[in-house]
């Protein structure tokens, strides 16, 4: 249904998906179109959830593939995944890696299994259903989208990180992401160096930014 859209966007975010991956993404898509009705799982519906929650979870693929270029396989953990995102859209566009998805409320649990069978990611994709600091897994990298602010969760993210890990937090507003940052200074045990990356999603209008850390 949206194989034109899902092109373009492709294009322009630089991304080539081949036909498993294509199929993986679309079959993703209508899981969530099946279940949102009932589960709530995201606000946007049709064309706009295509580009507000597919194309944002993969506006981050090229720097993610940029900090875990040193990586023979990459674990990553996706936070607070509700329905996959951005955790299942990575999955099938970084094929080399493994994905946990943490979540602890189980209607998206039950979503979260059927659209990891649907997507045929079974292999490389698993759910934690607990809460975050029950977490005890270690991974390369750890992101999330839309989820607590930074304040709220770095101290408990830091033990999840091996050496060299980074966190990826999707955020919007720049000034609003240095506001959180300095909160996260002030009064986080853990400290952290940070960088601020632009990102550009396709057709969606709004100011989009990837807040990079590691720990210090």
């Amino acid at each position: 249904m949206y194989e034109a859209l899902i092109e373009q966007g492709l294009s322009e975010l630089g991304l080539c998906f081949d036909e498993r991956q294509r199929s993986q993404m679309e079959r993703y898509i209508a899981e969530i179109e099946h279940f949102n009705p009932t589960y709530k799982l995201v606000g946007a519906t049709g064309e706009a959830l295509v580009v507000r929650h597919i194309f944002d979870s993969l506006a981050a693929v090229k720097t993610i593939e940029a900090l875990t270029r040193s990586h023979e396989s990459v674990h990553i953990a996706d936070l607070g995944s509700g329905a996959g995102l951005p955790g299942i859209p990575l999955s099938i566009a970084l094929p080399s890696a493994t994905m946990t998805l943490v979540e602890r409320m189980q209607r998206r649990v039950a979503f979260l299994r059927s659209a990891i069978v649907a997507s045929s990611l079974v292999d490389r994709v698993r759910i934690i259903d607990r809460d975050l600091a029950e977490v005890q897994d270690r991974f390369d990298l750890v992101t999330f989208r839309a989820f607590r602010p930074l304040v709220e969760i770095l101290d408990l993210v830091a033990p999840l990180l091996d050496a060299e890990g980074w966190v990826c937090a999707y955020k919007g507003q720049r000034a609003q992401v240095e506001a959180e940052l300095e909160a996260v200074e002030n009064r986080c045990k853990s400290r952290w160096e940070s960088e601020l990356v632009p990102i550009e999603v396709p057709m969606l209008e709004g100011e989009r930014t990837l807040c990079l850390l590691r720990k210090i």
